[in-house]
């Protein structure tokens, strides 16, 4: 049983994964939000019957995309943060369950701050002595991009703060948008025309040129602040002070004391949705006391004391002309529905996501049926029912291919899965499109200019055929400059995007070769295993001793679930994958750097709990290691470094003062905590 739940968990986490990937990085998402938050929710609860299973490739520690090139990358001085999801009522019970628990609260009402989720674009504003000096995307929640001068368009973004004595520093988060009306009427008069308000405020934002981004109506909302020493006590207090400073916050802010009160809002900002001037999809609830705020702190990406409330999504009734199939990076066949256009919540939707064959079935979805199609946020919809016609005849039901409409090989059940795949991995030209795009891609090298339509081109020129061609470009400067919308200029600075990419992270490096299960995580545990580069091409010059090594190592390194080694041995072990990797590491400079770590009396130390804490919760205090550098673990052994006893401990104490282990008790533990 446990192990049918081990392959569980790694599916839904390549499912995961693969989906935030098409989200953030390739602007190319395939399910709805309610799709990918209830991928989300099946993660947890499955994560939760194994709490002993451990992925670094966790898909709850990664937050947005990566920085682009374009801009100046901007380290943010504060971590920006994503926010978890409540779907339903028992999601927000739940919620609130969590916090007490975790602050050790009993009969105490904790007071929410709420406001509308805006669906726009998250910024970073940086205020020195009360003037505005960066201006940043949110990015991947630590870099993002410098926008300062675009920002600076922006009417409702003040330039120096309306207070007398300005905070030496200040972090003020929020979103930027424009209005449904500004949406409809930018449409009008533009000739390209932009999907929703979203894509139109992020297309307007990252612009090079600042005066096509003068030109844009956006507007900001403030929803946050990070880097600031000074803040009162409550969060809602905060904001109303920031608003007298000339930062736009919600109108709609409010405090709620209780569930019922954080569900009348919930409700009344609900139906009047329509009559709110921009797009928002949720509530944000926040626990309003700031230092109740820092005492949870954070798990993965999220804070704990924080949650997006996420209404229901909009449907809308068409028809399916065809179903057709799509071969993934990973060989993945996935059926998708060619849709009679239909308008649902201002974007035209022509394709909907059929997911996997067992949907198909258990749906009953056929090529000509009526059909209702969910659409929530900026998505490939899917297809909610069919909508039966006693008087019309229907067709026959879709089957899966046996064998790749791309590349003739079989069409395979995995049976870890219960995926079907196309079995020609390295032969499929769809699989070997896809790899080249994700090594492009924003989340993998980030080649600004050379995306999914600039890939196909290039395959299908063959001028791209494998990784190693994308540095070699010069060699067809004459073919690609005489193509319909290229010239020298648009030439050069793509030659110049990935010239600038040719110092490679060997992490990021073995992330980006697109290898199934070698997520961002696994990836750096697995650069890890090489201390030099020159260990690194032996290795993929076939060395056996080196081979055998560092396979050894991986076997054995903590997190790398086995799964993910057999994969990077299948991948290892095939001659034209060594070749190109070969081939690949002439064209770039990989390096090795060391990882920044956090410095304490516990840093790198195997520490564990027992007994009951009464100045914190377990879960506070396991947060509180961790963040110190420390370890926790659940057993105790010869290998366990000290042990810190609440009250009532049992034979955890028992065993460590046999073993020698350092015990700490309560008090001491608190003082290093809080140190």
């Amino acid at each position: 049983m446990k192990s049918n739940q081990e392959k569980k968990i790694r599916d839904i986490i390549d499912k995961i994964n693969y989906h935030n990937d098409l989200y953030y990085n390739k602007d190319n998402p395939e399910i709805s939000d309610a799709e990918y938050d209830r991928l989300i929710v099946e993660f947890k609860k499955i994560q939760k019957d194994l709490p002993n299973l451990k992925d670094k490739d966790n898909p709850l520690m990664k937050i947005g995309g990566k920085s682009s090139e374009e801009f100046t990358k901007f380290n943010h001085p504060t971590r920006m943060l994503s926010l978890d999801n409540a779907m339903t009522i028992d999601d927000l019970k739940n919620f609130i369950k969590k916090i007490t628990r975790f602050l050790s609260l009993k009969d105490c009402d904790i007071q929410f701050s709420i406001e509308p989720k805006i669906d726009g674009l998250s910024v970073n504003l940086v205020y020195e002595n009360g003037e505005l000096t960066v201006a940043a995307t949110r990015g991947d929640g630590l870099n993002g991009e410098t926008i300062t001068s675009n920002v600076s368009t922006i009417k409702e973004i003040p330039q120096k703060l309306k207070v007398k004595f300005p905070p030496e520093k200040l972090e003020i988060r929020g979103e930027i948008f424009i209005t449904k009306k500004d949406f409809f009427d930018l449409n009008e008069r533009s000739k390209n025309q932009f999907a929703n308000p979203r894509n139109a405020a992020a297309g307007s934002l990252r612009q090079l040129d600042v005066k096509i981004t003068e030109s844009r109506p956006l507007k900001f909302i403030a929803h946050g602040f990070g880097a600031f020493e000074k803040e009162k006590k409550t969060y809602y207090d905060q904001m109303k002070e920031f608003k007298t400073w000339g930062i736009p916050i919600s109108p709609y802010l409010k405090v709620a004391n209780d569930l019922d009160d954080l569900l009348k809002n919930y409700n009344y900002i609900n139906d009047s949705r329509s009559e709110i001037p921009y797009d928002i999809d949720g509530l944000v609830y926040k626990v309003n006391d700031k230092l109740y705020q820092k005492r949870l702190g954070t798990v993965g990406k999220t804070p704990r004391w924080a949650i997006a409330h996420k209404f229901a999504s909009e449907t809308a009734k068409t028809t399916i002309k065809k179903i057709d199939i799509q071969i993934g990076r990973t060989g993945s066949v996935t059926p998708v529905a060619r849709l009679e256009p239909i308008n649902i919540g201002g974007v035209l939707v022509s394709n909907a996501t059929l997911h996997n064959f067992e949907e198909i079935e258990k749906k009953d979805i056929r090529e000509g049926d009526t059909v209702v199609i969910e659409r929530a946020g900026d998505v490939i919809p899917h297809v909610l029912n069919v909508v039966l016609n006693k008087n019309k005849e229907r067709s026959n039901l879709f089957k899966p291919p046996k064998k790749c409409p791309v590349c003739g090989f079989s069409i395979i059940i995995d049976p870890d899965e219960v995926v079907v795949r196309c079995s020609g991995t390295y032969i499929c030209e769809a699989q070997i499109i896809g790899r080249l795009k994700h090594f492009v891609s924003r989340s993998a090298l980030d080649i600004e200019g050379l995306g999914d339509k600039q890939i196909n081109l290039f395959y299908n020129k063959k001028i791209i055929k494998n990784y190693s061609d994308i540095f070699k470009l010069e060699e067809n400067r004459r073919q690609i400059v005489n193509m319909e919308g290229w010239g020298e200029l648009s030439f050069k600075n793509l030659v110049e995007a990935i010239n600038d990419k040719r110092k490679i992270e060997l992490s990021k490096f073995i992330y980006s070769l697109g290898i199934r299960f070698i997520g961002e995580k696994n990836a750096q545990a697995i650069s890890q295993a090489f201390k030099s580069i020159n260990l690194f091409t032996k290795f993929y010059n076939n060395d056996q001793d080196v081979k055998e090594d560092i396979f050894n190592i991986l076997a054995n390194t903590d997190g790398l679930g086995p799964k993910a080694t057999e994969s990077f041995r299948e991948y290892s072990n095939n001659k034209d994958n060594r070749n190109q990797i070969l081939s690949l590491i002439e064209e770039v400079n990989l390096v090795i750097s060391s990882l920044k770590k956090v410095k304490s009396p516990i840093t790198g130390k195997k520490i564990i709990f027992t007994g009951t804490l009464n100045s914190m919760s377990r879960a506070e205090a396991k947060s509180m290691a961790e963040k110190l550098g420390a370890k926790v673990v659940s057993s105790i052994n010869k290998s366990t470094d000290i042990l810190i006893a609440g009250e009532k401990s049992g034979s955890k104490l028992k065993k460590a003062n046999e073993l020698g282990i350092k015990i700490m008790n309560e008090e001491s533990w608190r003082k290093l905590s809080i140190s």
